[in-house]
């Protein structure tokens, strides 16, 4: 019997990325999986990235490249664009293992009653020190004040989860998968986590550098979303408090 072998739709948004760019790429095309739309959003970058594309043009599906209102807004051009069935988000400095799409579809598939499948980072330090970060798999009993490690890297959604509840919301520079995941859990789409599903994360992700920023825009979104104003600018405010007794004990 053949395997089922859904179309997968790979969207990469990219700006000024040359230094990092190839290797996503290449990540891309060299997936065991090989019925792959590969949609490549980029800023309008100017430091070479675009010549770097040229080079595996034939191996892309789709090039849009122009001036966006930053990355929600860039991720839902390729939304608009892809024809899979499921779709990965994937950062123009990070990298896919070779048999993340093959795993991630396989367990879709095997979980029909989930809209999403999710699974581990491992963030490259550059220096030998790796550091797994496990997904929750119980993420949704705190999902309505933060993001508890759905690691959106590492996620295979359906695309109907997008054409039924909508796109990203552009008003959030940062913290957009997390208002999209609140949103989706509250019409009653959960994910399934799997520890076979890895994508290898770099450091320099936007809200890796603008930590704080993340926290804030997660404490406005929960309060749009319902959540007490009080509760959640308390647990704004310790969240800060935590960051930063970590950074001066040189734990981030």
């Amino acid at each position: 019997m053949a395997a089922i072998t859904p179309l997968v739709s790979i969207i990469t948004v990219c700006l000024n990325s040359a230094s990092t760019i190839k290797q996503t790429i290449e990540s891309v095309i060299n997936q065991s999986y090989s019925n792959i739309e590969y949609i490549v959003i980029d800023g309008g970058s100017i430091d070479g990235t675009l010549h770097i594309i040229g080079e595996y043009k034939n191996r892309i599906s789709h090039l849009v490249s122009e001036k966006d209102n930053g990355i929600s807004d860039a991720f839902n051009k390729g939304l608009r664009i892809a024809k899979g069935e499921y779709i990965q988000l994937l950062n123009a400095d990070d990298l896919i293992p070779r048999d993340k799409i093959a795993n991630s579809v396989s367990e879709l598939i095997s979980h029909p009653e989930c809209g999403f499948v999710f699974g581990d980072i491992i963030l490259q330090s550059g220096k030998g020190e790796d550091k797994r970060i496990p997904g929750n798999p119980d993420y949704r009993q705190s999902i309505s004040r933060i993001m508890r490690r759905i690691n959106h890297p590492t996620v295979l959604a359906r695309r109907s989860l997008y054409e039924n509840y909508g796109l990203f919301d552009v008003r959030w520079k940062i913290a957009m998968d997390y208002e999209w995941h609140l949103r989706i859990d509250k019409k009653g789409e959960y994910g399934f986590y799997s520890p076979e599903i890895v994508v290898m994360m770099s450091p320099s992700g936007v809200s890796n550098i603008n930590t704080d920023a993340a926290i804030r825009e997660v404490r406005d979104i929960s309060i749009m979303h319902g959540y007490p104003k009080m509760s959640a600018q308390l647990y704004y405010l310790g969240r800060i408090f935590k960051n930063k007794i970590y950074s001066v004990l040189g734990l981030r």
